[in-house]
């Protein structure tokens, strides 16, 4: 089992205040198993050839979870963020910016595999599972926010807004990278485009406030979503959408 490295301070700290922290996580593949077992053997034949390199040596070597979180006043964070930002109910006194990634080596393997003809559907299997492992870490990582710092403020999850969706701009994505100095501690950093590098990155803004207002946060499906069009629907997998989830967003697919 991998442990997600997190890199822990409350915003205003110097670098010796900041701290690291282990969070035991799990990547759980078992939906998209399910996935190529239903299509027959032709299929299931290409999973568990992705199966044997991943247990051999892929989910080993490939991930490195590692995650920047910091906690600031919603004052801090509405100046930095502005209006974008949504107070989602008076409670709300703090805010945890959070930035996760698996690491590059990974998105590296893929490029490596998906340019063999022999080894292609490996490599997109590869890159589905690294997503999967992405929205893995983000439960997990939420857990510890909620069961730690959190727990000792007094606060609870009150909600969660992710730049580039809603009301939050795409080009915040560069504000969180600079605040939360990602770059030097984690190795993640913003391209002119407002996106993350490593690919397999996400970051997001979450509401800390009254029990009242307690939120189980869950990533959401891509909006627009392209349904049959999109690779990761063909693939199986979908980086951004939970388990328990899939049968709905199908539905809304179908629909």
């Amino acid at each position: 089992m991998k442990s997600i490295n997190i890199i822990f301070s409350e915003y205003g700290a110097s670098d010796g205040a900041a701290r690291c922290e282990e969070a035991p996580m799990s990547v759980d593949l078992s939906a998209l198993s399910g996935h190529y077992e239903s299509l027959g053997a032709r299929h299931r034949e290409n999973f568990e050839i992705f199966m044997k390199y991943w247990q051999s040596e892929g989910y080993e070597k490939l991930l490195s979870p590692t995650a920047r979180v910091m906690t600031m006043p919603f004052s801090v964070a509405a100046e930095n963020f502005g209006a974008e930002l949504p107070r989602s109910n008076k409670s709300v006194e703090t805010a945890a910016m959070a930035v996760w990634t698996i690491g590059p080596a990974l998105e590296a393997k893929c490029t490596e595999m998906t340019s063999s003809l022999n080894d292609m559907m490996t490599g997109l299997l590869l890159d589905v599972a690294g997503s999967i492992s992405l929205y893995n870490m983000h439960r997990r990582m939420t857990e510890w926010l909620k069961s730690g710092p959190a727990r000792a403020m007094g606060k609870y999850i009150n909600g969660e807004f992710y730049p580039g969706t809603g009301s939050m701009r795409q080009d915040l994505i560069e504000k969180v990278v600079s605040l939360g100095d990602t770059e030097r501690l984690i190795g993640v950093r913003a391209s002119g485009s407002s996106l993350l590098h490593p690919r397999k990155s996400q970051c997001s803004l979450i509401l800390l406030g009254s029990s009242e207002y307690e939120t189980e946060i869950k990533m959401e499906p891509c909006k627009p979503c392209t349904g049959r069009k999109c690779l990761y629907y063909q693939l199986g997998g979908c980086h951004i959408m939970t388990p328990g989830d899939a049968e709905a967003v199908r539905q809304r697919r179908r629909g």
